[in-house]
Formats: structure tokens, C-alpha cells, sequence
């Protein structure tokens, strides 16, 4: 099967998205499908990106555009909407005139948008997916804007069921919409035994002070894009509060880095460093005693949680959004987020080693059970539909 991917964001750029993307375009080749990638250049992550990329049965165009702008734009749908556009809706056309895909499989409303739009022009099955959760107004344009993409789009895909259900509420048939799972390498995430920690070297963020102060404390760990959104800000009040034996270790990038930097010098249990690649996560996981996940917004799903589970490492979630469906309670504990609850929850592990213990014997088996490569049956079973 000849399947286009059309999203605003792939790899190089980090993030959870872009990490199940990366997963499911694998795991599409490694089961004989043919996969084009159409995308942009890293929006948000800095880094050093091909505009062209070929191997066996993979090719990724990478549209050049201007970047650094994603996070003044995103608090503002229409531009958002004008930011994000016009590459994907340009350049679409001409891939789907050359590459002739069976299926065209779009990641949230905008790809969404120019994927339904250009799909129905050349008469191709198009597959809408949103990894996040929207809030939909009862009126306005962008409710209108969203209920045509997935009411043209030959089935919707969504991570949980409370985004199902929104999408259910603009009038989309149930049986259009299918939830489907995250998943995660479980032979790259597992647990990392203390020894093959030495390997980590000094550097941006100084990695060997931090696996220090991780050998001496309990090590609470945050991994994620430095907004706002993520509740880091409330994390970080938190952390001035609990005991000064817990060491808060913050890896991600984003807006709110400097302000980072800045608090690492006036927090003495606060160690930021900076970006990890993905393939050294598995070590930071393991080497954490517990994994914070403090979204103060509606978070789509949340691959941390099964990132860190998969490590052995129990978690710390908010209960927002589809995060208490991620993770239960037999693996971690999911809160209210407040800069209280977030210090009784962490201090509640740190005073009860037992039961930590415990919730890690749980968290490999949950993630193996729950978040396995089979997981991607359900996309697969999609696009085969006759629908």
C-alpha cells in the first residue's frame, strides 16, 4: 500500500507527535508498505534537517519555511492557520500527482484540512488524525472549520475517548471515528541497571553532576516541551517547597528555557539539561525515581507516561485530559495539579519507598501489556477499510 503522511511536524523536530509519528512510519515500512512524508522543516526544535530523504520504501520532503515562530502564532488560531498553510496545501498536489498514494493520512486540522480538500480533488481516501484534545466552541468558524474536515475525511482517528466523543458532538457518525493507541519501542525503553549509567558524558547542562546528584537523592524527572501548558511553572513552585533531598531533573526545550537556567542557579535541587535524544531517554527514565507529567491543559495522551513505564519508572500525572486513561493507579498517581499537590505526591513517594517499589514492579508489565507495537493493527485496519 502506497500511503502519504501529510503533518506540520516530523522529525528532527522533538515531541511526542513526532516521536509516534516516527514509530508508525517504521513500523508501516517494516510491513512492506511504500510511506511518503510530506512536512516542514523543524518549526520548533533547532536542529540540522534534510529537506530530502530516501531509503527503502521511505521518502521525506521537508518544505522549507520560516521557523521560530510556532509558539507566538499557536495562541492564535487564524494565525496558526496562515503560519501553517500554505506550504502543505501547495505542495500537496504535486506529490499526490506524482507519488499516486492509496491513502492519504493527515496529522491534526490543518494537514487535515489540505489532505480532505486536495484528496477529494484527485478522489483518494483520506484519513484525518488528531493527537489532541480541542475544545470545540457550540458555533463559530472553527467549529465549522473542524466538523467539515472530519465530516469529508473517510474515517477520524483519536487517541482517547474523550476526544471521540468531542468530535462525536459535532455530528461525526461514532462508528466513523476509531481510537487508537500510542506505542512505544519496548526494546529501546526498558530499564537501565545503574552501571550502564556511566556512559553519560559531561557537557550542555552537565550531565555528570546530574547523574551524581541522582546516585545521592530522590530524583523526580519532568520530560517535555517548556511551556507553560506542561505546567512546568507550577512544577517549579512545587519544587522549592519540598524536601531539599529531592532533585527536580528537567529535560526539554522551549520558550520558557532561559527562565530555566535562570531558576537552576537559585534552586539548589533543580538540574536542567537542556535536550536528551531520544535514544539516551531510556537511562534518564531509569535512573528517576518517579516521572512527572503536571499538564495544566487537556493533554492528547501523553507519551511520557509510556515512555517512562516502559523504563519501570512510576508516574506522577494530572488528571486532565486523556491522561487518566494513559496510566491508573497500579502504576503511579494522578493528581490535581496545584503546587500543594504536586509536593504531597512527590513527598508521599519519597516517604514510601515500598510502595514505589511496588508501582515499578507494575509499570514494565502495564507498558507491554498496554503500549506494544501491535498497537498500530488499528491504524492498519483503517486505512484497509472500505469505508
Amino acid at each position: 500500500m502506497k500511503i502519504l503522511q501529510l503533518t506540520s511536524h516530523f522529525s528532527p523536530n522533538v515531541g511526542g507527535v513526532e516521536t509516534h509519528l516516527d514509530n508508525l512510519v517504521r513500523a508501516l515500512v517494516a510491513r512492506e508498505n511504500s510511506v511518503f512524508v510530506l512536512t516542514y522543516r523543524p518549526l520548533i526544535t533547532k536542529a540540522k534537517w534534510k529537506m530530502y530523504e530516501s531509503r527503502k520504501d521511505l521518502r521525506i520532503l521537508r518544505i522549507p519555511w520560516f521557523s521560530g515562530f510556532f509558539y507566538e502564532f499557536v495562541k492564535t488560531p487564524i494565525l496558526e492557520f496562515l503560519y501553517l498553510f500554505p506550504g502543505l496545501f501547495l505542495a500537496t498536489p504535486l506529490i499526490l500527482f506524482l507519488e499516486s498514494p492509496d491513502v492519504i493520512h493527515t496529522h491534526g486540522l490543518i494537514a487535515g484540512f489540505v489532505g480532505v480538500f486536495w484528496g477529494k480533488l484527485f478522489g483518494k481516501k483520506t484519513i484525518s488524525t488528531t493527537h489532541s484534545i480541542y475544545h470545540f466552541p457550540k458555533n463559530g468558524m472553527y467549529t465549522k472549520f473542524a466538523k467539515w474536515i472530519f465530516a469529508n475525511s473517510h474515517h477520524v482517528l483519536t487517541l482517547s475517548k474523550q476526544s471521540k466523543s468531542e468530535i462525536a458532538n459535532l455530528g461525526i457518525p461514532s462508528d466513523k471515528i476509531t481510537i487508537f493507541t500510542y506505542w512505544v519501542d519496548l526494546e529501546k525503553f526498558k530499564e537501565v541497571n545503574g552501571a550502564k549509567l556511566d556512559h553519560l558524558e559531561g557537557g550542555p547542562g552537565s550531565h555528570l553532576a546530574a547523574k551524581r546528584k541522582i546516585r545521592k537523592s530522590f530524583v523526580v524527572l519532568f520530560v517535555g516541551r517548556l511551556i507553560e501548558e506542561k505546567g512546568i511553572l507550577v512544577l517549579l513552585e512545587a519544587s522549592r517547597k519540598w524536601s531539599k533531598n529531592i532533585t527536580l531533573v528537567i529535560i526539554g526545550t522551549g520558550p520558557l528555557e532561559s527562565r530555566i537556567k535562570n531558576l537552576e542557579f537559585r534552586i539548589k535541587n533543580l538540574k536542567y539539561l537542556g535536550k536528551i535524544e531520544n535514544n539516551k531517554l531510556p537511562d534518564y527514565y531509569s535512573a528517576a525515581d518517579v516521572t512527572i507529567v503536571p499538564s495544566i491543559h487537556e493533554e492528547g495522551f501523553g507519551r511520557v507516561i509510556l515512555e517512562s513505564l516502559a523504563c519501570g519508572t512510576p508516574v506522577i500525572g494530572s488528571n486532565r485530559g486523556a491522561i487518566p486513561e494513559a496510566m491508573d493507579d497500579s502504576v503511579g498517581m494522578l493528581i490535581d495539579v496545584t503546587p500543594e499537590n504536586i509536593k504531597k505526591s512527590v513527598e508521599f513517594f519519597y516517604k514510601n519507598p515500598g510502595r514505589l517499589v511496588e508501582l515499578s514492579k507494575n509499570a514494565r508489565k502495564f507498558a507491554k501489556n498496554k503500549y506494544s507495537s501491535k498497537n498500530i493493527s488499528a491504524i492498519i485496519n483503517v486505512y484497509s477499510s472500505k469505508d
